[in-house]
């Protein structure tokens, strides 16, 4: 399998790779000319050459930026030789922790064998560094309340080494352990959170931040979605509306809920009406000419992960009013009745004595005109000249 990956990788390579061959020399190289990596990452390039048989081993490879009598960087190559002829040699090699301005440049490689034989291959390998775009990857597992569960974020990249601290936030972990996993020349690293999931975890974010040498960050959020059972919520009831039942269950869980009354298979007429919105069910049912007021109406909500009823109390939402006792003594009808007498008869009188009233100071000439005991508001402007 690694094998296979590894041909993969070189087939997806040769769209840029180059061919140099020495015809003085017969030395050769096959490798991409222009590679780009980002900040704070790694660089992987692939590499074979081809030695003369007069080149005996060993042979030692170093790739280099600048000039080859005074080295200002010097980068170190891995060696699989997987099925590779004996004239011909890997000389891939890779860059740990990129650094914006200081990684770019062209390097070139050269081979060292016998004493103080060397050969500089003229073809370079230009390397551009650009910002950070990745992101870490955080892979979920299908979670359920109440089951262990394991979230594992991947560092950016495939770096061998990488510089990396890795925090979780938004969900306080049981536990977080580190791992790597990977092939030869690439490398996953990655943390795993472990956790016990929650019905109040679900619709939770989660953020996994990576600092890539302590001054490069990136992070990675996810929404949780967890399965539970169902729960039914005291906002449930029943209730009485004069001789018909009516009665409302809301239950939570993840996935949807079903709900059903148990009390519907006794009845012959009955409606019934449900709604589903995030995750919550609401199921209303109304069956008439129910009497039992003092009755419990059960109430069941189901769905993948497991089940759940609750029994309702039935209330009476509407007491009817008491009905008049005609049984009240003469002695308190005859006080009643005189009572009233009395209030109709006085106010009557003085209504009466109200009308005369007015009668007797309407005046006799409506020409004759009289003085009102009004006083007369006073201007400002007036009670400030006069002072």
């Amino acid at each position: 399998m690694l094998q296979i990956l590894f041909i993969l990788t070189v087939i997806i390579m040769t769209s840029s790779e180059l061919s140099y061959t020495d015809a003085r020399t017969n030395f050769s190289i096959k490798v991409e000319d222009n590679i780009t990596g980002e900040d704070g990452l790694c660089i992987i390039v692939f590499c074979v050459v081809t030695i003369p048989e007069s080149v005996s081993d060993p042979i030692r490879t170093t790739w280099f930026k600048g000039d080859p009598q005074n080295l200002s960087v010097e980068v170190s190559n891995f060696n699989r030789n997987i099925g590779f002829l004996k004239n011909k040699k890997e000389c891939s090699f890779s860059i740990n922790q990129l650094v914006q301005g200081k990684s770019d440049g062209e390097y070139r490689l050269k081979l060292e064998w016998g004493e103080g034989n060397v050969y500089i291959f003229p073809q370079t390998v230009n390397i551009t560094v650009k910002e950070l775009t990745q992101k870490p990857t955080i892979n979920v597992p299908l979670l359920t309340a109440g089951e262990k569960a394991e979230i594992s974020c991947k560092v950016p990249g495939d770096c061998l080494l990488p510089l990396a601290d890795i925090v979780w936030t938004g969900i306080r972990p049981n536990n977080t352990r580190l791992g790597a996993r990977g092939v030869p020349g690439r490398s996953e690293h990655f943390s795993i959170m472990t956790f016990y999931p929650k019905p109040e975890h679900h619709n939770t974010e989660l953020t996994c931040t990576v600092t890539l040498q302590g001054r490069i960050r990136t992070e990675s959020t996810v929404i949780l979605k967890v399965r539970h059972s169902p729960v039914i919520l005291n906002s449930s009831r029943c209730f009485v509306w004069g001789d018909e039942l009516r009665c409302m269950c809301v239950s939570s869980a993840v996935p949807s809920p079903q709900i059903s009354w148990p009390v519907l298979k006794d009845s012959t007429k009955h409606s019934s009406a449900v709604s589903v919105e995030e995750n919550i069910s609401i199921s209303n049912i109304s069956i008439p000419g129910f009497s039992k007021v003092s009755a419990t109406v059960e109430c069941v909500s189901e769905n993948l992960i497991g089940a759940t009823k609750m029994e309702l109390q039935v209330h009476n939402h509407a007491e009817r009013p008491q009905e008049i006792s005609y049984s009240l003594s003469t002695p308190w009808i005859l006080f009643t009745l005189s009572f009233v007498l009395n209030v109709i008869f006085a106010s009557c009188l003085i209504v009466i004595v109200v009308r005369r009233r007015e009668k007797c100071m309407k005046p006799v000439d409506d020409n004759h005109v009289y003085m009102t005991a009004m006083k007369r508001e006073e201007s400002v402007y007036e009670t400030i000249k006069m002072s």
